[in-house]
């Protein structure tokens, strides 16, 4: 966290994700990493926005904040195996779990890194501007 620009660093992403038998890891690991990616990005800079008359301000992707691979960490996946009961393969879903787990766990730890300025709380999503102007309300 850079305190003076409200810039965040995202530097760690540790989860643990059970999908029952793994048919293709790889495929699963994929799954995991975009899901990851994405609750990240949400927590982090995407943001529709709207003018006074309700139209989009960022509706292309030249307008639109999106995270790349710049920006993320190496994600540390740790696997458990417990077969489903209720399917013959012993499957689970695993594609949305990160997005899931990602947002919250992500917008928590980047308040967390500010609380003890006297930040409780940050608009999602946590961009430089938000982070910064927290920061300063409570300085």
């Amino acid at each position: 966290m850079e305190t003076e620009t409200g810039k965040v660093n995202y530097l760690r992403h540790v989860t643990v994700d059970d999908a029952g038998v793994l048919i293709n890891p790889i495929l699963t690991e994929g799954q995991r990493h975009g899901g990851i990616a994405q609750g990240g990005a949400q927590a982090l800079l995407e943001e529709v926005s709207y003018d006074a008359d309700g139209k989009p301000q960022n509706a292309t992707l030249a307008d639109y904040a999106f995270i790349t691979a710049a920006e993320l960490p190496s994600f540390e996946l740790l696997t458990m195996e417990t077969p489903a009961t209720l399917d013959p393969l012993g499957v689970k879903g695993v594609g949305g779990a990160g997005t899931i787990g990602a947002t919250p766990a992500v917008h928590n730890a980047v308040v967390d890194a500010v609380a003890h300025l006297g930040v409780k709380h940050i608009e999602m999503p946590t961009t430089p501007e938000r982070v910064w102007k927290a920061i300063k309300a409570h300085s």
